[in-house]
């Protein structure tokens, strides 16, 4: 596996999750699974456990040269690999640095070597978003005339479109020591620049993406940023896979951080009490109204967009709101003027692990209207704490929530709407008339209870693919 996150060392999205808990159901049915992601200062500061200098190599991008150290420590039963340099990964951020692509095009050239001059045997490289996707690119050139003979197959997991690895004609040779060629027949080039995602995706032996949902977006041109030019080519080799949800961090049987554990069996009351506790530490007025929340990176993806257009119409109804949070500077001031000195929103514009479990646990709603939601996570821990989404109809939240209608309460477990601020207020008042149903807003509950997102159906897919893909080898 080649991301640039991973529990649990780094996590900033859902990526962080996927990758981890992929790799644990792996290893679980006795694939051996490594994961190679860099050494951010983030994990330099905090590791504890036995960590050994495995390979320090000299890294050449055009004129400038790095040392690159790798680290590596087992745990979990997976081999972790850190790809270490100070001037590129120790910052006090993941992502949002303005050298960025320099960075991680470091850490692809560094992965490259890695797998394939030091680590033994690597049957599969599963890279996830662009940030390792120079990789295809850099084995391509480096072994053109066998490359469909390879031993080694490429498996490309797109989990944001948005990012693509976007970069000049130029930088081909100035980060990665690759001829423009490769941009000058077509490999590398979309709508005139170098994308490295679309290099892999078209050198890569299986592509996939997160829902099937997604996957059929991404095809049809809708939130794909011009992906929809190049998938098309692959589709026979492109699959959505629904992610799974990581069961263990998030049991309200046994979290560690709510004030009462509950279970499908007494649910209703220690869910009130949750609620009742969390409302008095964010210092709501009218602790009886219904609590909504949204736990989310605070940008236009994630529908804050909408929100804040709507944000006073919302805070006039009847209802909480705990906002955590945080991303762009722009969306964290607008949401900061509109829920000044309002008695019924928290705004919480920080990363806190224990606040966003306590949120889950205590919520009546989670607000998801996203502009696209390739998957998505957050409604699945929702639906695990019994936590009502209203969520828009894109990608994942399609694929995981059954819209209530008024003639499928045995089945509903949410409420799905058209991005569209009519649309977001309606199913608002909606959900606020189904809380004023006791009987109907515990069914819902419980159903969201039952909803199973196991890692284990979309382990099962993967080690498909990866079989089909080896099996290539063999024919």
């Amino acid at each position: 596996m080649v991301a640039s996150e991973s529990l649990p060392f780094a996590k900033v999205g859902g990526l962080g999750d996927v990758v981890y808990s992929l790799s644990k159901k792996l290893v679980n049915k006795n694939v051996k699974v490594s994961i190679v992601i860099p050494f951010y200062k983030c994990i330099k500061e905090n590791i504890i456990s036995s960590l050994e200098l495995y390979q320090s190599f000299n890294v050449k991008m055009s004129w400038r040269n790095q040392i690159c150290d790798i680290y590596h420590l087992i745990k979990d039963k997976i081999d972790y690999y850190f790809i270490g340099n100070d001037y590129y990964f120790f910052r006090n951020k993941i992502y949002g640095e303005k050298d960025d692509f320099e960075r991680f095009s470091f850490f692809g050239l560094s992965a490259y070597e890695l797998i394939f001059k030091y680590l033994k045997r690597v049957d599969i490289v599963h890279i996830h978003d662009h940030q390792g996707s120079s990789i295809p690119l850099l084995y391509y050139y480096n072994h053109q005339k066998e490359y469909d003979k390879k031993r080694t197959r490429f498996m490309l997991t797109i989990h944001n479109p948005c990012f693509q690895g976007i970069c000049q004609r130029s930088d081909l040779s100035n980060y990665f020591n690759l001829p423009e060629s490769l941009f000058d027949d077509g490999l590398a080039r979309l709508d005139g620049q170098v994308n490295l995602l679309k290099s892999a995706i078209m050198l890569s032996d299986k592509v996939t993406t997160v829902s099937p949902s997604h996957k059929c977006e991404l095809l049809n041109g809708i939130s794909s940023y011009g992906l929809e030019k190049v998938l098309p080519f692959r589709n026979s080799d492109l699959v959505g896979i629904l992610n799974g949800l990581n069961e263990e961090e998030f049991n309200p049987k046994n979290d560690p951080y709510i004030y009462l554990p509950f279970s499908k069996n007494n649910v209703i009351n220690n869910k009130k009490y949750n609620k009742q506790k969390l409302c008095q530490e964010l210092n709501f007025v009218h602790k009886d109204y219904p609590l909504f929340c949204i736990v989310s990176r605070i940008t236009k993806q994630k529908g804050f967009g909408i929100i804040i257009q709507n944000i006073e119409k919302i805070l006039k109804f009847k209802l909480n709101l705990v906002i955590l949070g945080q991303g762009d500077p722009d969306l964290e001031h607008q949401l900061s003027f509109y829920c000044m000195n309002k008695d019924n929103v928290s705004l919480n514009i920080k990363y806190s692990n224990e606040l966003a479990h306590k949120i889950y646990a205590s919520s009546d709603f989670i607000l998801m209207p996203s502009l696209y939601e390739p998957c998505g996570i957050s409604q699945m821990i929702a639906l695990k704490y019994g936590t009502i989404p209203l969520c828009t109809k894109v990608g994942g939240l399609k694929d995981t929530i059954i819209s209530y209608n008024q003639l499928n309460i045995d089945k509903a477990n949410g409420l799905l709407f058209d991005y569209d601020s009519n649309e977001l207020l309606i199913n608002l008042i909606i959900s606020l008339n189904i809380f004023e149903k006791k009987r109907e807003m515990n069914k819902l509950i419980h159903n969201a209870m039952n909803a199973n997102f196991s890692w284990n159906k979309a382990c099962e897919e993967y080690l498909r693919l990866y079989k089909q893909m080896l099996q290539k080898n063999i024919d």
